[in-house]
């Protein structure tokens, strides 16, 4: 079965574990994010790791590896406690590079 996992501030990554996401851990520098994200990555059953925005600065070099080298996990960045909103742009290109299928928001032209 695939999971999630989940690389967050305290609160961020406290809110996904109430929903039930087991494999949520709070970071608050870039040694524990490391440790962490090794330990999701070594984790055969996770397909989908969600990381704060200040988690993925972190982790950016680490993350461009994994991306590189693996189908899986997917990872993806998230805003974190106080982070931006993504954009409507920003939303349509995830489900482009993920899904291959591509969102025009808008009206449509006559």
């Amino acid at each position: 079965m695939a999971t999630i996992g989940i690389l967050a501030d305290r609160e961020t990554s406290t809110y996904f574990k109430i929903t039930g996401i087991e494999n949520s851990f709070a970071v608050s520098n870039r040694e524990e994010a490391e440790e962490k994200l090794t330990r999701l990555l070594q984790n055969q059953e996770i397909s989908l790791v969600f990381v704060s925005e200040e988690v993925n600065t972190w982790l950016r070099p680490i993350l461009d590896r994994v991306r590189r080298g693996r189908e899986y996990p997917i990872v993806i960045s998230i805003p974190g406690k106080g982070g931006r909103k993504p954009t409507i742009d920003q939303l349509a290109d995830l489900v482009k590079k993920t899904v291959g299928i591509e969102i025009k928001i808008g009206q449509e032209t006559k």
